[in-house]
């Protein structure tokens, strides 16, 4: 009896022993994947603002496919970028404001509720719930390369059935990691959009005034 007691409390407390290992590796797992998440969201700690050039090159898929390219600019002042293009109407005005809108991390963290999904050892990947009853907005997937932590992929789902995925490249420019080329997918109820953003001509920690943003709309 006594012998048998002794075996159960070992076992008990080798299973104690084992969950409280478990629970620690994985606190450790997602402290480590947030900090990736941050590092992902400002991968250039340094860099308070910029300009830029940019092209966006899309085709409408309706019954009749529409090809247009714009050229616009890009103004960046930390935490928030704004891209301008001319003539962008329609469709394509939509899918141009998708583009150009990115939560700095505290904004995402006020926004949404945030889950560290899978890590295969090269990618992470974190899926956004909006907050706010109501949003359009169902869920964003974003993929984070483990090595650089960059975002590579982001994909948006919203509550009317549509989508939208983009998959980023970056260059160097100086000591900073910025997007040189972005492909973007976007699918909605009637139509579909694919384009390309393509970067060019930085010019980092330049003058930027504010007032560009005040047409912008919040991210």
């Amino acid at each position: 009896m006594a012998s048998h007691l002794r075996r159960s409390i070992a076992a008990a407390t080798t299973a104690l022993t084992a969950l409280i290992a478990l629970q620690a590796a994985g606190m450790a797992q997602t402290a480590s994947s947030i900090d990736l998440l941050r590092r992902a969201v400002n991968p250039n700690p340094t860099l308070k603002s910029y300009t830029a050039s940019a092209q966006l090159s899309a085709t409408l898929h309706v019954v009749i496919p529409v090809h247009k390219t714009y050229d616009g600019k890009v103004y960046y002042l930390k935490p928030r970028r704004a891209i301008q293009f001319q003539n962008v109407s329609g469709a394509l005005s939509r899918f141009k404001d998708l583009a150009t809108s990115t939560p700095t991390y505290d904004e995402a963290m006020a926004q949404y509720s945030i889950t560290p999904g899978t890590d295969n050892g090269t990618v992470s990947t974190y899926t956004f719930v909006p907050k706010k009853q109501g949003s359009r907005v169902k869920s964003i997937t974003l993929t984070v390369n483990d090595t650089s932590a960059l975002v590579s992929h982001a994909q948006w789902a919203y509550t009317n059935g549509g989508s939208m995925s983009f998959d980023q490249m970056y260059t160097n420019v100086g000591t900073f990691r910025l997007p040189a080329k972005t492909n973007i997918s976007a699918y909605f109820p009637g139509y579909s959009v694919d384009g390309t953003l393509t970067f060019g001509n930085y010019n980092p920690n330049v003058p930027v005034s504010p007032s560009v943003f005040t047409a912008t709309p919040a991210p």
